[in-house]
Parts: C-alpha cells; sequence; structure tokens
C-alpha cells in the first residue's frame, strides 16, 4: 500500500493536468456501456464537480457523476482513493471524502440489464462525521436508480460478510428513503482479493423483478421483488457504484441489455 506521502504526492501531480481534459473514456452505445480505465494515473472526476457545475475548474467525466467522494485511476483500475472525511477541492488535493463514495452513469436507460465487473475491497476505516461504523459498510453495486431514493442495490463485499440484494423507496429517513431486504446469503471474501461479479437483473411484465448475483459462473443468491415492499422499480434508470468507509478499485466494468 502507497504511503500518506506518496499519494498526496500523486494528487498534487494530478492537479497540474489541464482541467478541461476528459478523464476517463469508455466504449457507449446501443448495444452496451463499458467503463475503461487504462492510462495514466489521475483524477477522474469528484463531488466538487457535481456540487460546482459551472466551476471551470471542476474535473468532469462524460460518463460518471460522483455526487460524493473523488474517483481517480491507478495503475488501470478505478480507485476511490484512500476514505477521509475531507469535502474535496477542485482537484481532491486537500482530500477525497470518499468515506462516503457515490457514482453513477450519466445514462439512465438501463432497464433489462447485466452488469458485469471486478472489484478489491482494500480496507475498512473507522466511520466518522460522514458516515458511522455499521455492519453494511462496504461495496455496493448501484441499478435502476432513479434518484437517491429510488433504486435496487447489490451488495457484493460488506464488513458483515454477506451479499445483499436491496430495494429503496422514496420516503423514510435514510437519505429521503427506506430500505427493504429483497435476499442475503453469507459471502466472506478476503481483503486485497480481486473478484468478479455478474449481477443481472430483469422483469416480468410491472408486476416482477428478479436480480441474480454470480460470482465466478456460480450463483451467489437471486432476488425477487413481487411489490410486497412497495411497487417494484420497473423504469430504466442508472448504474452505479457506493462505498462506506472503505477503500477499494474496480475494473472490467461492462453493462450488457437482456433481450
Amino acid at each position: 500500500m502507497a504511503s500518506r506521502r506518496t499519494i498526496i504526492a500523486s494528487v498534487v501531480a494530478v492537479a497540474a493536468l489541464p482541467p478541461a481534459i476528459w478523464s476517463m473514456s469508455g466504449t457507449d452505445g446501443p448495444d452496451g456501456f463499458a467503463s475503461r480505465t487504462s492510462g495514466r494515473d489521475r483524477l477522474v472526476t469528484n463531488e466538487y464537480a457535481h456540487w460546482n457545475p459551472r466551476a471551470s475548474d471542476a474535473r468532469r467525466s462524460p460518463q460518471w457523476d460522483v455526487t460524493s467522494g473523488s474517483l481517480f485511476v491507478r495503475d488501470g483500475a478505478g480507485w476511490s482513493g484512500p476514505p477521509d472525511l475531507a469535502t474535496p477541492d477542485a482537484r481532491s488535493s486537500t482530500g477525497t471524502g470518499s468515506s462516503v463514495f457515490r457514482m453513477n452513469t450519466r445514462r439512465a436507460d438501463f432497464g433489462d440489464v447485466r452488469v458485469t465487473l471486478r472489484i478489491r475491497a482494500l480496507r475498512f476505516v473507522p466511520g466518522g462525521g460522514r458516515a458511522p461504523t455499521e455492519p453494511t459498510d462496504g461495496v455496493h453495486l448501484m441499478l435502476r436508480r432513479q434518484d437517491q431514493t429510488e433504486l435496487y442495490v447489490a451488495s457484493l463485499n460488506r464488513r458483515d460478510g454477506l451479499v445483499v440484494v436491496k430495494k429503496k423507496l422514496t420516503g423514510g429517513t435514510e437519505n429521503g428513503g427506506t430500505y427493504a431486504t429483497l435476499a442475503q446469503a453469507r459471502h466472506p471474501f478476503r481483503l486485497g482479493a480481486w473478484q468478479s461479479f455478474d449481477v443481472r437483473i430483469t422483469s416480468n411484465g410491472r408486476s416482477l423483478v428478479t436480480i441474480a448475483v454470480y460470482q465466478d459462473g456460480r450463483e451467489l443468491l437471486e432476488a425477487v421483488d413481487d411489490g410486497r415492499h412497495g411497487p417494484p422499480i420497473v423504469r430504466p434508470g442508472s448504474i452505479g457504484l457506493r462505498a462506506d468507509n472503505c477503500e477499494f478499485e474496480f475494473a472490467s466494468l461492462r453493462a450488457r441489455p437482456l433481450s
């Protein structure tokens, strides 16, 4: 693991790059979505760009909107940076804010879709002013996200060793919404190890949504939303990643429509 001095030095080096350069490229079209993390180490975008849309010094991505925290590329992978409680500036030079990390695609037309990706949870950190320590801390994939109050989430690496699928609907005390657990299973994992996931979401009419989570070809769990916890989310939405009190990396993130 790089020292904090090395990390800060690399962030300062990023700050010297022209802010107008798009920081992450990918393949994006009707047949699918692929985020590439090749190229130089750099800041891709951060919450400063989201909350200051007219700022000339902000780093923006054509694919990703980071509403909390900072997104970097390091050694060919997407990276949260070292999680801290800071409020990032334009270049995340004084901190990342990634103890609460939220990133979603600018595209919001993902309906029945298969998302494949590799993730590596590097370490958990103690909670603080942004988010207290919770058993649910870890790395999560968001699906059919309408906004922060309405979405599905597949928790892939959690502090408590569970893999969980939840639905969030508008109205409640959890950032404007309420979560309902649809399915869960034990899923121990090793910090620092790369893991490959395959997550699929499909609708059957307007009354049933199924979410299946696979790892290395093995089904970990299947969740069925039949409406007992509120109406299923059948409208297309964005996809994204969130993390709480967890430093992580991701790579090979692709989304393909399911016909």
